[in-house]
């Protein structure tokens, strides 16, 4: 598939922890790594040139909650960055912007050109602070014979953001979707809701009933066919889950677009999925999950209960 003797190939998912399941692979074959992870229900992947370096970091800037200022986030890099303990961080308000002092300290952690990390940590500050990110992050940034290479980075943007700034991100060649707030958890049972409280709750009451969630995934509001599709395969995907409880109120969210997305998403994985519908196009969408043989609930209580004696 490629010259090259070493590459590495990432799974292209919109979530984080990919190094920690596998999705990120330096290998010599890379239509195998492909092929296995195709295996696991990825679709896209970037294959690109291994890069040998002396030393990895980790880079971030975000805003910080206590100060309402930007904050940079730096240590070592790699799939283990909370675990590691060592993160200093320094925040720089919005006031003054970033100074070269921020930077000279920053490159003798990183043992790496001080105009570089300047370059870098103002391209990040940028992007928190004209942009709307929520995190900027480049892991890992690399350091060979001092000089920085970004080998991986992510973006978080906030919702409202997303939407003002989606028609420039398009012109730039980005694809934008539709984004999920999802969380991985330890239990076996998937839970799906659109809007944070709701989830919250639906994960409550499974809790209380004796049931472990696998997740919180808040599909958001107005989420169409495709954007249910991948959300429910996202949780679909995990194999802890068992089952999926999902709890769903159309306000401008329709129910019949939330039914096609979870019949095309049983398509491809099927396990047993719970759902209670309300509110706009619920007939339509109760009859769609009906005839593709899914039980549609009124009551949460009870879907809940025959979940878990499932």
């Amino acid at each position: 598939m490629t010259s090259l003797k070493k590459v590495v190939v990432k799974a292209q998912l919109l979530e984080g922890g990919r190094g920690k399941r596998g999705l990120v692979r330096i290998t010599e074959d890379a239509s195998e790594a492909i092929k296995q992870m195709r295996e696991e229900g990825v679709e896209k992947f970037l294959v690109e040139e291994y890069v040998p370096h002396e030393y990895e970091f980790y880079l971030s800037c975000m805003v910080d909650r206590d100060s309402q200022e930007p904050m940079f986030a730096i240590g070592k890099g790699g799939i283990n960055v909370e675990e590691e303990g060592d993160i200093r961080t320094r925040v720089v308000s919005m006031e003054r912007g970033v100074r070269f002092f921020d930077a000279l300290e920053v490159s003798k952690f990183m043992k790496a050109n001080p105009e570089e990390v300047m370059m870098v940590m103002r391209g990040l500050y940028e992007l928190v602070l004209n942009y709307g990110v929520e995190l900027a992050e480049i892991n890992p940034l690399a350091v060979k014979d001092g000089s920085l290479i970004a080998l991986d980075s992510k973006v978080i943007i906030e919702d409202n953001s997303l939407i003002r700034i989606g028609e420039t991100l398009k012109s730039l060649g980005i694809h934008v979707e539709r984004p999920s707030a999802y969380v991985e958890l330890d239990g076996d049972i998937g839970i799906i809701g659109n809007g944070a409280g709701l989830t919250m709750a639906t994960m409550d009451m499974v809790k209380i009933a004796g049931g472990s969630p696998a997740d919180f995934l808040d599909v958001g509001g107005g989420a169409d066919r495709n954007h249910v599709k991948e959300s429910m395969l996202k949780v679909l995907r995990n194999p802890k889950v068992k089952k999926v409880i999902a709890n769903i109120y159309g306000g401008i969210t329709r129910c019949d677009e939330v039914a096609l997305g979870v019949v095309d998403a049983l398509k491809e994985i099927n396990k047993p999925v719970y759902i209670r519908l309300s509110g706009t196009n619920e007939e339509q969408g109760e009859r769609i999950l009906e005839e593709n043989n899914v039980k549609v609930y009124h009551d949460v209580p009870k879907m809940i209960g025959d979940a878990l004696r499932s």
